[in-house]
């Protein structure tokens, strides 16, 4: 968020910029400011660059025109008007409002009404797009053995091929099957292990300097290096901070936060079923996957706190035993989802696919047309990618028939030598969105 501070003298621009400076760092990173002082003459060569204007009280009655004039200019600008506190009253109000100011403040005012003002146009911008704010997908099982990783790298290589920033995060901390899968290994986890004894503040830097990018779109972070971390993060209560600050970053960073639980259930993944905008349940078509899911249910409900965020993705052992159908209607009657959970298609049986882990790809570029355009599907429907983006699979672009095996692996992951050896504890291909 760009601010704009336009105050008569620099004194006084330095004075209104102190209010900022009060911010703690992280509330800094959560908004993301930008901050630009400018005097009262030449204030309209940079307000056209700014999303929120803030007006200083030396400016006294000028204040007003210059409101008017940057309303003019940019139409959809929030400004914030800060009045002597001799000045702050009724007729100081009317004034302001009367040319667009969005609120007004003794110069008495704690830095802290600032940062609330900021917090509540910043949710404003989300809402309206202006903001990113990415999207969280948190991956879960009933049973191991479904798939659920399989999907997760899935999912991270569709929004790849639809230019989506994407985080894929590796919380299976004992078996790493993620980071293992997609060959992922560096001294980056050692970041996160710094996360957990306390030796590193969680930040936008420290958080980039953890990822390692396996496309030009997509990066990893990897659970800690060391397995003392690893269980503190997932078991300790402090791990729940942990995890949600890292969501928070990765929510202005990422458009999409696929997260593989490894379907381990504690205080942190506790908190991140809470806070996922999607939780996304993998199940398999046996007996023994559907008793599964119906203990999983019971206390799953009460974590997540409702059902409307709850999805199932079937991705069946063998194609030919238990369908959507059937496993909702053995489920629904116990627990009563309705049947929104139940509208993803299921995945293709397709046995070549499965062989992806360390092939550099995942089951979507290595699978056959039908795993790939439900692949495509379920993106769509989780939000992960917009709805009226035309697919990618089409008749010449079935990888699984063998021809364009090295298309999609060097147009979504590059050459399979540059994710395993390249991999070396440096990330200097990490870039913030938008740069």
């Amino acid at each position: 968020m760009k601010l704009l501070i336009v105050d008569s003298t620099t004194e006084a621009q330095a004075f209104c910029a102190k209010r900022i400076e009060a911010f703690s760092k992280s509330d800094m990173e959560m908004l993301d400011l930008k901050v630009k002082l400018v005097n009262d003459r030449d204030f309209l060569d940079r307000v056209s660059e700014a999303d929120v204007l803030i007006l200083g009280s030396t400016l006294g009655e000028r204040a007003t025109a210059i409101a008017r004039q940057a309303m003019t200019v940019v139409p959809w600008l929030h400004i914030v008007l800060y009045v002597s506190d001799e000045a702050y009253g009724g007729g100081a109000f009317r004034a302001a409002h009367s040319v667009g100011v969005r609120k007004v403040f003794p110069d008495s005012a704690s830095p802290l009404d600032l940062l609330q003002e900021l917090v509540a146009i910043h949710a404003e911008f989300r809402k309206e797009g202006r903001a990113r704010e990415g999207r969280v997908i948190a991956v879960t099982h009933a049973k191991g053995g479904v798939g659920a990783t399989s999907i997760a790298a899935a999912l991270g290589e569709v929004c790849s091929v639809y230019s989506r920033r994407t985080m894929l995060w590796d919380l299976d901390v004992e078996t790493r099957d993620l980071s293992r899968s997609l060959t992922v290994n560096g001294v980056e986890a050692k970041v996160v292990s710094s996360w957990v004894n306390g030796s590193r503040d969680i930040s936008r830097e420290s958080l980039k300097d953890a990822l390692i990018p396996i496309s030009g779109d997509v990066s990893v972070l990897m659970p800690p290096d060391r397995m003392a971390e690893s269980m503190d993060l997932v078991c300790h209560t402090d791990g729940m901070g942990i995890v949600q600050r890292v969501i928070e970053l990765a929510r202005i960073m990422f458009d999409v936060i696929v997260v593989d639980t490894g379907g381990r259930m504690g205080p942190a993944t506790g908190g991140l079923l809470r806070s996922a905008d999607i939780v996304l349940i993998v199940i398999d078509d046996t007996i023994l996957g559907l008793t599964a899911v119906d203990l999983y249910l019971t206390f799953v409900k009460t974590l997540v706190g409702s059902t409307d965020r709850i999805v199932f993705l079937v991705n069946p052992y063998s194609g030919a035993l238990l369908g959507v159908p059937q496993i909702a209607a053995e489920l629904e009657p116990v627990h009563n989802l309705g049947e929104e959970p139940w509208r993803l298609p299921p995945v293709p049986n397709d046995p070549k696919a499965a062989l992806w882990p360390g092939s550099g790809r995942t089951l979507y570029s290595m699978g056959q047309k039908s795993t790939r355009v439900v692949l495509e599907r379920v993106a769509r429907e989780l939000g992960l990618i917009e709805a009226d983006m035309p697919f990618q699979v089409g008749p010449m672009q079935d990888a699984g028939a063998g021809g364009n095996s090295g298309g999609w692996l060097k147009r979504v992951f590059g050459r399979k030598d540059s994710i395993s050896g390249g991999i070396s504890g440096t990330n200097d291909g990490v870039t913030e969105p938008g740069e």
